[in-house]
């Protein structure tokens, strides 16, 4: 979709909204960032809205390419969901908490691709990852997996959320591990709980 230099140029100035919110941050910002003229930066979008949409776009792509590449390289579904932990804790701990609200208030277009990527390919990720514990008997075989899916997408989106969540007292990298730890041992058998103790037992 992209090509090498502008998924670059994509990464910085994502780096550059999830630091600083989407609203603060300007082309002149994103340009300085990128070391090269705001002219040059129009030559590859029409404007920030634009900037924000092929933002999202490609951070949409990069979680394709990360799942098939590498979280499905996982010895099982528990590593699977040991390494989407260690990935999105890092990453929560960067992300400005009104990143989500800025998308939703100020680029609506970006907003209904963010989401339209969370109810599609997210939602057959984590429902991938479930249906497979389930097959390998290290989650349990009695909840409903589409339920579980439902909720637990939501629910990661709410982390996110400062009214519940305000910043002076909760960190994001804490708080992700806190939930994942709720949401791992609500779903494990016996068999997965044993094999978590031994491979991440701060979990």
């Amino acid at each position: 979709m992209f090509t090498e230099q502008q998924n670059k140029w994509l990464r910085v100035a994502e780096g550059l909204f999830v630091r600083l919110g989407v609203k603060s941050v300007t082309m002149d910002d994103v340009a300085r960032e990128l070391g090269i003229s705001k002219k040059t930066l129009y030559t590859f979008v029409d404007n920030k809205d634009d900037l924000v949409k092929k933002v999202v776009e490609s951070y949409c792509e990069q979680k394709k390419k990360d799942h098939s590449e590498r979280f499905s390289s996982a010895e099982n579904a528990v590593e699977e969901m040991l390494m989407v932990i260690t990935s999105s804790a890092r990453q929560m701990e960067q992300m400005r908490a009104n990143l989500l609200h800025d998308l939703q208030r100020y680029h609506r277009d970006a907003w209904v691709m963010l989401n339209e990527f969370r109810r599609g390919l997210l939602y057959e990720v984590v429902r991938s990852n479930l249906e497979r514990g389930i097959r390998e008997g290290l989650y349990r075989d009695n909840f409903n997996v589409d339920i579980v899916t439902r909720l637990h997408i939501a629910t990661s989106f709410q982390l996110l959320n400062e009214e519940l969540f305000p910043l002076d007292d909760y960190s994001k990298d804490l708080l992700f591990r806190e939930y994942m730890f709720h949401y791992l041992h609500g779903i494990m058998s016996e068999k997965g709980r044993q094999y978590l103790l031994k491979n991440a037992p701060e979990l």
